[in-house]
């Protein structure tokens, strides 16, 4: 999905397109591991990010890229 396209975007319309990747990979893991899979998609993703503000979504990203939660 092109963050341009998604009317809940804000900020994450700025990120790099691999960048927005792997912090869905992340928040995917990490925040929908007990979430039926049918509900884990990336407009959930991108909703969630967008609400956790670019500060905390950045260092989820350095975090999950260290831990080895993205590619």
């Amino acid at each position: 999905m092109d963050p341009t396209n998604n009317p809940h975007a804000g900020w994450i319309a700025s990120l790099k397109y691999d960048d927005l990747r792997r912090l869905r990979q992340v928040v995917k893991r990490v925040h929908f591991r007990h979430y039926p899979n049918e509900y884990v998609t990336d407009w959930e993703a991108d909703k969630l990010i967008e609400a956790l503000g670019p500060e905390t979504a950045m260092f989820q990203l350095k975090t999950g890229i260290d831990r080895g939660l993205a590619s």
